[in-house]
């Protein structure tokens, strides 16, 4: 099949986000679907593997501490930052809602959703430092395979937080 040149617009993969701007965020499984489904669709059609890695987050902190809004948004900020640059430029990080993140992983099957999301535990695991010192994130992940577990982006991304939810 000759290769053909398709116009940056028709271009299915995301553009990467650069350190200084933030993780963009959607606020429903349904508004993921959306976001991501020109991949889903390039990945029907060419025939190539993708991943969706559901991260499910919630602040560790002592009983005997409250966290302001503010160390929570720059915990959050923390978090998307390090996550954004702990995964390859051709996969696509979201923040979906107030405390979970997506992660689309191209050119991904089991295996290598399984690996990413060992790897990611190691590295999002530890402190965070934000105005009131230091804080701890709980993790809870889970990943869907494309078509294995789903036929849309919105349908993966379910998957991928109920296995989330579910612990191995």
């Amino acid at each position: 099949m000759p290769a053909r040149l398709l116009a940056a617009e028709d271009d299915p993969m995301p553009a990467r986000a650069t350190p200084s701007e933030a993780v963009p965020r959607v606020e429903s499984l349904a508004a993921f679907g959306l976001r991501v489904s020109p991949v889903i669709t390039h990945s029907r059609r060419y025939g190539s593997k993708v991943a969706v890695l559901w991260i499910d987050t919630e602040v560790l902190a002592p009983e005997d501490r409250t966290c302001s809004p503010l160390s929570r948004e720059q915990l959050t900020q923390a978090l998307s930052s390090r996550l954004r640059n702990r995964v390859r430029a051709t996969d696509l990080v979201l923040q979906v809602g107030e405390h979970a993140f997506a992660v689309l992983l191209l050119s991904a099957g089991l295996d290598e959703a399984a690996t990413v999301e060992q790897r990611l535990k190691q590295l999002l695991n530890g402190p965070y430092g934000v105005e009131s010192g230091l804080m701890y994130v709980g993790l809870h992940m889970g990943y869907a395979t494309f078509p294995d577990a789903g036929r849309d982006g919105a349908e993966l991304a379910a998957k991928a937080r109920a296995a989330a939810q579910c612990p191995r």
